[in-house]
């Protein structure tokens, strides 16, 4: 069944505001105006395929286009011997091949239709016959030149499935006794599908998810908790983890999500934090964590754009300042640094988006110049955040007891410590896409006292001293032996390392006065700490 994208253009001034620098526009070349994309079909980095559809009247529409470069350049082609037809779903090998499930909007014969020349010329193919009265090709993929599947809407109470291994000169319907039988009314939706090796999942209207596990041969049908009755949209990790997310809809709750561990057989809730938009959810390829959900609903204009989640679905709060509040109708990762976003053209010059650099979460980390410094002594901070490549990033240091305390610098001037103690040392990050994140080293710069000023003057830095359960040697060379002895001489503690900093953990050790000897590539040093 045709997803309707509501409120197109009620909202479509939002998808013209200004862009920011890791989305870029490619223009599609159509001509006529106000076309959505249907779905990106990236069968590699390079080429890609992206289907039309009429976002201003829902009528019939044949627009594609292609490109060989990465969106460098797109050239606009029309399915001929399709009129009357729209596109529910674009499937491709590479630049020449694709493959496209089309549906009578206003006449002509539905059914697969394929282009071996990059879309100049097109056939249907007809052992996918999709006849019945009740036809309605939603889905259609390939996994490589010869092996396919594609889905229509019920006819006698299941699923319309066939499957190829030609590339479509010989279709198979899947046997309708095979498949589990459908909820009354039930229907699929176009281009609703995801993909993991030889694994595809799709959803429904009545709340279920359909598997196959060996490129549509076989099917289950599972029902994910909560969502009896409503929009289903499944977005698949790899073969055993992933979710379901209510896709669409406007009639009662939006942002439920649930969380598969079996490959769709049970699901669970699942509880996140941010905000989940509902378009359409993809897992990023290549990452370890990443999802990706889009919105194009505008009936929820909070809700227009895309946000990530960096932490495997525990949390969607970063909105993606680029694009935030325009219409994304669909999106496609080839990786964290290849993707595609479709939008409504206002002309030849636009109707895509590219990303231009690596998506990629912030992660807050720093170095000091020193972590341990006599009173009146200034530290020296160096920013060694990752995720923070493009602009524009924010950055907010709080520095305890030191002046000044704070800073908005990517790497702030030197901050002076007034006052003996040991003190915090904050970072928060936030990057170009939204993503935010804190890291907080308690006790991190220690000031002043015995074990500083004296210590530092022999090349070798013992703090705090006295000592409360951890102690840290520092030393201009490499570090090969600590020892601590007690007052009668014998050795309480021995530690070997190969390194310029060390930390003991001293809460073994009675309180009172013990004998430090530091053993260094350039000789040895002997200080008395006093343990609390």
């Amino acid at each position: 069944m045709k997803r309707t994208l509501l409120s197109i253009i009620a909202v479509f001034a939002l998808g013209m505001l200004s862009f920011g620098q890791h989305w870029v526009d490619q223009g599609l070349g159509w001509v006529a105006t106000s076309r959505g994309v249907q779905n990106v079909a990236a069968p590699n980095a390079q080429a890609a395929w992206a289907a039309g559809y009429d976002g201003a009247a829902q009528g019939a529409c044949q627009d594609v286009a292609v490109t060989s470069n990465g969106g460098t350049t797109w050239t606009p082609k029309v399915i001929n011997g399709a009129t009357g037809l729209a596109i529910s779903m674009i499937a491709a090998s590479d630049a020449n091949t694709a493959w496209a499930a089309m549906y009578a909007s206003s006449g002509g014969t539905m059914g697969i239709y394929k282009t071996s020349d990059g879309g100049t010329t097109w056939a249907r193919q007809t052992t996918a016959t999709f006849s019945n009265a009740a036809s309605f090709p939603d889905i259609v993929y390939f996994w490589d030149a010869n092996n396919g599947v594609c889905m229509g809407d019920p006819i006698n109470t299941k699923f319309e499935i066939y499957t190829t291994g030609d590339g479509g000169t010989t279709w198979t319907m899947v046997s309708p006794a095979s498949l589990p039988v459908v909820t009354s009314g039930e229907y699929g939706y176009t281009s609703n599908c995801t993909v993991f090796e030889n694994h595809i999942w799709f959803g429904t209207n009545k709340g279920h998810i359909y598997h196959s596990p060996d490129k549509g041969l076989t099917w289950t049908a599972a029902s994910p908790v909560g969502m009896t009755g409503k929009n289903t949209w499944p977005a698949m990790k790899d073969a055993n983890n992933g979710y379901c997310m209510k896709y669409m809809s406007t009639t009662d709750t939006v942002g439920l999500l649930d969380k598969t561990t079996d490959g769709g057989i049970t699901y669970t809730a699942s509880t996140y934090t941010g905000q989940l938009f509902n378009g359409g959810m993809e897992f990023v390829p290549g990452t370890a964590s990443t999802y990706a959900a889009n919105g194009v609903d505008g009936n929820y204009a909070d809700r227009l754009g895309i946000v990530y989640s960096w932490d495997n679905g525990a949390s969607f709060n970063s909105i993606d300042p680029d694009i935030q509040g325009t219409q994304i109708t669909c999106q496609k990762w080839v990786n964290d640094s290849v993707a595609y976003a479709g939008i409504f053209n206002s002309d030849v010059i636009d109707g895509m988006k590219k990303l231009s650099v690596p998506a990629v979460a912030a992660v807050s980390n720093f170095t000091a110049s020193s972590t341990a410094v006599p009173l009146h002594g200034t530290v020296v901070y160096t920013n060694s955040s990752t995720g923070i490549a493009t602009s524009p990033c924010t950055y907010a240091w709080t520095f305890q007891g030191g002046t000044p305390a704070s800073s908005t610098s990517k790497n702030p001037s030197a901050v002076a410590y007034n006052t003996s103690g040991t003190f915090n040392v904050t970072l928060k990050v936030t990057n170009a896409f939204g993503s935010v994140n804190t890291l907080a080293k308690t006790g991190y710069i220690y000031v002043g006292g015995v074990g500083v000023e004296e210590a530092s003057q022999n090349g070798i830095k013992v703090y705090p001293n006295p000592v409360k359960d951890v102690v840290t040697i520092e030393s201009n060379s490499g570090i090969q032996l600590v020892q601590i002895f007690n007052v009668t001489g014998q050795m309480v503690m021995n530690q070997q390392t190969d390194s310029k900093t060390v930390t003991l953990n001293t809460t073994s050790l009675r309180s009172g006065i013990y004998f430090m000897k530091v053993t260094t590539e350039n000789g040895s040093f002997d200080k008395k700490i006093n343990v609390q």
